[in-house]
């Protein structure tokens, strides 16, 4: 796992305790809405570039959640090159042709993510 702040302890069994902490998440949620019959729902924002994919086991995680919100904008903001914020498709000239709405979605459904549980974070 990595990411975050200079400093941030990152350690390798934080991917599968990010997936652990989902699953009691999801199992107190349904707990309380056994009790008080209400539906809770869990979600997690999710990093749109292929590191941040890495680091979450989205095959063990996708039946837990209701649905993922993916970050998709940003895309060049810790760059040394410019280039478009949340593109749709990539552009010819991208030196990362993979930072795009296109590109991140479909690592998601080709992950098994069913499409209805995907939000599409951009901005304005």
């Amino acid at each position: 796992v990595a990411g975050g702040m200079k400093g941030n302890a990152e350690r390798p069994e934080d991917k599968e305790n990010f997936t652990l902490l989902l699953a009691e998440l999801r199992r107190q949620l349904e707990d309380q809405g056994a009790i008080d019959n209400k539906q809770y729902e869990l979600a997690i924002a999710a990093s749109a570039g292929p590191r941040g994919f890495s680091n979450i086991e989205i095959a063990r995680i996708t039946p837990l959640l209701d649905f993922i919100n993916v970050m998709t904008y940003d895309y060049h903001s810790g760059s040394s090159s410019t280039g478009f914020n949340s593109p749709l498709y990539a552009a010819k000239e991208d030196p990362t042709p993979v930072f795009n709405i296109h590109s991140t979605i479909q690592r998601f459904l080709d992950a098994g993510v069913p499409a209805q549980k995907l939000h599409v974070g951009i901005p304005f």
